[in-house]
């Protein structure tokens, strides 16, 4: 599959620190730069998805100053001038709005596919095709395109969209009622079965004038913010105004301050085999299994155990008579935790800060 329209340009995010991957994910080492699938590292297998229809000159990664170097070295396909550094994380409504910023400077009719770093896509080929039907759409109508995923079940680890009107059959799109935010099992079931209602993937296309005119609309401050940043792109004193712009923007993701508020949003609906990979369980999905279903990467020794999750590449480790726990070894931590509550490791690297105990995050 190719495309060369010079106009194409992806967005990638990989600012964020993956804290529910601790202790394999740090600050200096985040979930994006690491090989968490087994195959290869989360950010490189996001540009080979995007490659047959963009090429590396025109992908862009936007992350934190902090992560910027270390993204350059595990990535130098990508032109070490793609790499855009915010001074710290601000979610994505600024990240995206930067990196708009940087791409409409390049070409003013560039058309944008932002996408997070960290996603796993098993039919590659189907998703860039529905890809492709998207940036059509966000051309056709000056629409923000947003993908949904088929659900595959009742999940609470997603937001979900409620899509309205089929508009486009042959490419599954439709207008969008609403979107919402991660529920609780029996909401999630209940989304399940009115049966109008898609994972939200994180997924966007938009060209860079839309997506800027929309911030202009729905988050003013920021907006001017980031136009202060463009009268200053291309001069020594860009650095300072973005600086300046960190410190007085919102920090906001893109679904609050734009989608939920936009009446130009569409959907996209998604059957490809996608995965956020957020948690040690969505991971382990994909690594070797034996016959208990324990799950590992490393040498495990089992015993009437069944359904753990060993990530220990560098010493044995031995399970007796446990089942649906997750164990992770690293140099110097050791993480032991219910597969349950795995969603909560999040939690365990903010007790971490609040102890003082940060030379371990």
């Amino acid at each position: 599959m190719t495309e060369t329209q010079d106009y194409l340009y992806a967005v990638i995010m990989a600012g964020g620190s993956g804290t529910r991957f601790w202790p394999r994910s740090r600050r200096d080492r985040p979930k994006q730069l690491l090989n968490i699938t087994g195959d290869e590292i989360l950010l490189k297998k996001t540009i080979d998805l995007v490659k047959p229809i963009i090429p590396p000159a025109r992908i862009k990664i936007i992350t934190t100053a902090s992560q910027a170097e270390a993204v350059r070295k595990v990535v130098p396909e990508i032109p070490a001038a793609n790499v855009i550094a915010e001074p710290f994380g601000k979610n994505t409504a600024p990240a995206i709005g930067l990196s708009a910023l940087f791409i409409e400077q390049e070409q003013p009719n560039a058309v944008l596919v932002i996408l997070p770093a960290d996603h796993h896509i098993q039919d590659k080929t189907k998703f860039l095709e529905q890809i492709l039907a998207g940036v059509s759409k966000a051309l056709e109508g000056d629409h923000i395109i947003t993908t949904g995923i088929v659900p595959r079940g009742p999940e609470t680890a997603y937001g979900y969209i409620e899509a309205e009107r089929l508009v486009d059959e042959k490419h599954g799109i439709y207008t969008v009622r609403s979107f919402h935010e991660k529920p609780d099992q029996e909401t999630a079931q209940r989304f399940i079965d009115q049966g109008n209602f898609f994972w939200n993937s994180g997924i966007f296309i938009a060209s860079a004038a839309r997506m800027l005119e929309e911030m202009a609309e729905h988050l003013p401050n920021n907006h001017r913010w980031l136009m202060h940043v463009r009268a200053f792109l291309g001069t020594d004193k860009a650095p300072e105004a973005i600086n300046e712009a960190y410190r007085n923007m919102e920090a906001i993701s893109v679904d609050y301050g734009v989608m939920e508020r936009s009446k130009r949003i569409r959907m996209i609906a998604g059957d490809y085999g996608w995965d956020d990979v957020g948690s040690w369980p969505s991971a382990a999905q994909y690594w070797p299994t034996d016959e208990q279903g324990n799950a590992h990467i490393g040498d495990v020794v089992t015993l009437d155990s069944s359904q753990c999750i060993v990530y220990s590449p560098h010493k044995t480790v031995a399970l007796l008579g446990v089942d649906d726990l997750i164990v992770v070894q690293e140099d110097d931590v050791l993480l032991v935790a219910s597969k349950q509550r795995c969603q909560d490791v999040k939690r365990l690297v903010e007790k971490l800060h609040s102890d003082g105990r940060d030379k371990l995050v």
